[in-house]
This record gives C-alpha cells, structure tokens and sequence, in this order.
C-alpha cells in the first residue's frame, strides 16, 4: 500500500469508526465507512480496496458473511476480522476457513492498526499463515515461554534457531509482545504468522504435553500409586479435566482396574486405569471433601465442593452409588473462571436470534428454555441475563446450583434444609421488587403456578423445563395444574434446544456421506447433495474429527393465534404446524441447516435431533 491506498471499516460501533477514521486519513490512507455488511459489499463491488477490517458480530449480514462477500466481489482486497476475546469460536474458524488474511482482538491499541496497515504498505499482504499443523514443537523452545505468558498473549514457540526463537502467533506485527518475550528469552524473537484458533490449539495440545499434571497422571499408572496420597490423585484428575474441558469424571471399578473416564464434549472418554488398590482411599477422600458419611458405601449420596486448582476457582458436585463392583463416582466439574456466552455465540439461527432478543425486551411474561438434561438451558439462561443485566434492571434468581456468579444480579440458592425451595423462594423474591425473575427450574406443580402469577404480575420470567420439543413446554404447565388461559397470558416464547458437536476446523473435509443419512437431509432441507463436511481427526480434537459443541434451536413465539388454540384446546401438533406456519424453524431444520453450513455431521444431528 501506498499514501493512496484505500481502507473499507465495517462495524456498527459509531465511535470504533470515528476513531479510526481520524487517524487514518491523518496517515494519508482513503477511508470508507460501513455501518452494516449489504452496504460493505455494495462498496467492495463498487471499488477496490486495499484493506477490509470486518467487526465479526454485527447485526443482519455477520462478519463472515460480509467476508464472504467482499471476497466474492474483489478478491484481491486484503481482509482483517476484529473480534472480542469472546466471540464464538466457530465464527472465527470460518472466518479462516472463508479466506480472511489475519484476526484482531478487541480491544486492542488503534496504533497497532496503524503500526500493522503501515507494515502492510511494505509486503502487501504480509507474512502467509503457516500450517501448525506442518511444524513439529521442540520441547526446549516450550520450556522457554511459561504456558501463562503463552496465553496471554497467544504465542507458541516453535523452535530454536542459534540465538534466535522461533514462534507463532495471530499479531506477529505486535511490537508490545515481541519486545517482551524477547526480554523474557533474553533471544531474538522470529515470528510466523499463524491463525489465532490454530495457536490456541496448539497451546492446549504442547502445554498440556508439558505440563506437570500430565507427566504426573502417566506416573498414577505405576506399580508406585499406592504411595501416592489419594487427596494428590484426586487433585490431578481434577486439575485433568479442567485442562481437558471435562464436564464430569467417572470414577468406576472394573474387575481389575479402576477406571477414569472424562466427558468432553458430551462424550465419555477413557482416560486413565488405576490399580484397584487406590478406589476405597480415593472414594473416602472425595466423601470427606464432599461432606459425605465416609463409612457408608451401600447408599446413593451426593455432595458438593469447591477447590483451586491453577490459579481457578473450581466448584464440584459429587454423587456415589453402589454397584456389585464397588461403589462408582460421579464429579460434576464447574469451572468459574469460564466466562459467560453471549447470545449470539450460542448457535441461534440469525431470524430466531432476532426474535428471542425481542422477546426479551418485554417488561412481563415468561420464556421458558426445555430441552433434555445436557441440552445447554443453563448456558442459554445466563447467556440471557446477561444482556439483560444493566443498571436500570433489578434481576433476581433462585437456582439449585448457582453455577456462575453475575456482578449486580441477586442469586438465590436452594436449600431444602430450611425449606427454600423453587417456589418459597419465588415468595421472597416477591418482596424484592424485582424487574427480572430467574427460576432455575419448573419441577413440580406449586412452582409452574408460582411462575406463571409471577409473568402475569409484571416481571419478566425466565425458566427451563425437561420436555422434548417447544409445544411440550406449553402441555407440560397444563399438566402441573395451570390453567390453559392462564398459561396462554403469561407465557411469550419457548425455545427448545440440544447441543451437537462441532466439526473440527482443523482436519475438516468433503467427503460422501451415507445414503440413508443423505436422504434424510434431502427430505428436511428439499435439496439433493452427496458431500458434507467431516472432520478426519487430527491432534487438535484429539483424532476424533469434532472440536466444541454449538446450540441448535426451536423458537416458538405464543401468537394471537396460539393462544385462541391453546385456549381451544389444540393438540400439540396442531400448535406446531400453526407455529411454522407463522415462521418457526423447527430443531429439525435448524439441524440441518448447520449440516449445510459445514458446522456439524448429519450423524450428529440425526442422533441429537431426530432421534
């Protein structure tokens, strides 16, 4: 680029591009600004641009999206990604995977834009991504940066080169970082540009590789364990899941072993065989930690604790059992330094996006998120109170567990023990004034009678229930007693939701997929097609071909209509069919059309979704 070179800055966030455009054009560049991505295409066909910096979440056409159209209509332009630390992983994996040339973390410094569209001006299109997964880390260069700074600043050191090293990064244009890991290395610093997912990815995989708690559960396996305390095996297995991202420990005795699986993405894995020999010190560690009676092994019990483990707050809920084997445990693993998810980093659909938002700016009347156990309606439920929390709010929740704590909501945790339940607890919540109403879950009938005079009363609830599709939400209030015409008034929307497995961006390919699963795809989506994207399994979503996991929705909206048939007595199908006919995408199509975005397997959506 030179003095004439052009800039197109897409992003809604008014003073991001009055900022920019300031010093820009005090730097001699021409820029253009677009508030949404039709009008960014419309100039990227219009005229040539150097540069494209593209804001990720914007409302309407996402940044992906525009990418993909500012590609189409001027491949040559040179584009940068500008995202928030928590933007929705998947969203930038198709950013790289549609083309984009570079990702940048909001918030970050506008002199690194100069600095790096400056640099740009002397290679053009900068440096080249290079494929992690082509290079082989050296241990010794790993020993050099501590995996804190290595996250930090989302660095992986590659290798040594004489006095120099040799790293990875998203921003190898960042000045800041470079002078610092050289000031830490006491080396030179030689950087590769690499995509930001890759890096974290290959930060999870060496670090872990290294990392002591690693190298210490390989030694668990040793004729020695025995001499290892059982609170110190206990820790590691703990410290394991939280590095793996493990949702639950199993801990099960086999006839000559004892068994630890982790489940990760929804999935058990087998990830340890211990010497029978360590199960009862192991159990009586976990009980004395959970505030379970240590001498009783023939009855279920369950408990709770919370530990430090690397520097994180960890909150865990235990259950045992006996089996003719020995008693099996169950760790339920709440990590509370995870931050929560926006709403559009669940997976929404962007017309069921939109509309949920809507729904949520009503001053009454109740939403309730269903789906199976493990279908993510906590993640959805916080994710919504957290665009609801501001000042101006008065949020109040009762839960049984409070799994994160929001700064400015009052949360209310069940206690059976002096009698607070979902629906006492909703009778104090009364007396607190409050504008927003987070009941954790509608189980029985005094607190589906409780929910629903709160929605008619003035707040806005929200709450989950068990049922297998949005209709079923409605029936499932009838069945615990409330009136049809009362259930009609009060509730607004229902969504209902599963989780499914995200193909691994890494390793991910067309392949054919199996006619029966074909078919099923062509009867849902009304279009033929024999290839979709599998992952073929590579280091990074440990040679399983899936990395993360995504929402998929139904979002049903309580029309006029609806509630004259509620009312009427309709069947759930009937609601259904009036539901889409008023421009519901069924949990079907939502699956499907994930399918046909690359996002997931049909094997995946067949399983989660229609089966």
């Amino acid at each position: 680029m030179n003095e004439k070179a052009s800039i197109l800055i897409v992003d809604d966030d008014e003073s991001m591009c009055e900022t920019l455009l300031d010093i820009l054009e005090d730097k001699g560049y021409g820029v253009v600004i677009a508030r949404d991505g039709t009008k960014a295409v419309a100039e990227a066909g219009s005229r040539h641009f150097d540069l494209a910096l593209i804001d990720i979440m914007m409302p309407g056409m996402n940044g992906v999206e525009t990418l993909q159209g500012i590609k189409k209509a001027d491949p040559g332009t040179t584009t940068m990604i500008m995202t928030g630390h928590s933007a929705l992983e998947g969203m930038v994996s198709d950013a790289l995977k549609a083309g984009v040339d570079g990702v940048l973390d909001k918030p970050f410094e506008i002199a690194a834009i100069v600095e790096m569209i400056e640099s740009k001006a002397e290679t053009r299109a900068g440096p080249p991504l290079i494929d992690l997964k082509k290079y082989r880390v050296q241990p010794e260069a790993l020993h050099l940066i501590p995996e804190e700074t290595a996250r930090k600043y989302d660095v992986i050191p590659l290798r040594i080169e004489g006095d120099s090293l040799v790293v990875a990064m998203s921003q190898p244009e960042n000045l800041y970082i470079l002078d610092d890991i050289q000031a830490r290395t006491r080396m030179r610093v030689k950087p590769l540009r690499a995509a930001l997912m890759d890096v974290r990815g290959a930060i999870n995989l060496h670090y872990r590789a290294l990392s002591e708690v690693e190298n210490e559960i390989e030694l668990l396996a040793s004729a020695d364990v025995a001499r290892v305390p059982a609170s110190r095996i206990l820790d590691l297995l703990i410290d394991g899941a939280v590095k793996d991202g493990a949702s639950d420990i199993h801990i099960e005795p086999q006839q000559d072993r004892l068994r630890i699986r982790y489940r990760i993405d929804g999935h058990l894995h087998d990830r340890l065989s211990l010497p029978l020999n360590v199960h009862t010190p192991l159990l009586s560690r976990l009980k004395i930690l959970a505030k379970m009676d240590i001498t009783e092994r023939r009855r279920p019990q369950d408990g709770q604790f919370t530990i430090s483990t690397k520097g994180r707050k960890v909150d865990l809920r235990a259950a045992t059992a006996n089996t003719p084997r020995g008693e099996v445990a169950v760790l339920r693993v709440l990590d509370k330094s995870i931050s929560v998810m926006e709403l559009p980093e669940l997976g929404f659909l962007s017309d069921s996006l939109k509309t949920y938002q809507k729904l949520l700016q009503s001053p009454s009347g109740m939403i309730l998120v269903s789906g199976p156990t493990g279908s993510g309606k906590t993640t959805t439920l916080y994710a919504s109170i957290k665009q609801l929390n501001t000042e101006e709010r008065n949020i109040v929740t009762i839960e049984d567990p409070i799994e994160y704590q929001f700064d400015n909501v009052k949360q209310i945790q069940v206690n059976p023990q002096i009698d607070l339940t979902f629906a006492s607890g909703l009778r104090v919540i009364y007396r607190l004034d409050p504008d927003v109403i987070l009941v954790g879950e509608v189980r029985d009938a005094e607190t589906a009678k409780a929910v629903t005079q709160a929605a008619l009363s003035g707040s806005l609830v929200l709450s989950s229930v068990h049922t297998n599709n949005a209709t079923g939400a409605l029936f499932r209030l009838i069945d615990l007693g409330v009136e049809p015409f009362l259930v009609s008034s009060a509730v607004t929307g229902v969504i209902n939701q599963r989780l499914v497995r995200r193909v691994c961006p890494h390793c991910s390919s067309l392949r054919e997929a199996p006619e029966e699963e074909r078919l099923v795809y062509e009867e849902e989506m009304g279009e033929a097609r024999t290839q979709f994207y599998y992952g073929a399994g590579c280091k990074f979503c440990a040679h399983t071909g899936y990395l993360g996991r995504t929402g998929v929705f139904e979002m049903l909206v309580v029309s006029g209509e609806i509630k004259r048939m509620l009312i009427g007595g309709a069947s759930g199908k009937e609601i259904k069919d009036q539901a889409v006919k008023e421009g519901m995408a069924t949990l079907q199509h939502a699956g499907m059309q994930k399918v046909k975005e690359g996002l997931t397997t049909l094997h995946e959506v067949l399983r989660n979704v229609f089966y």
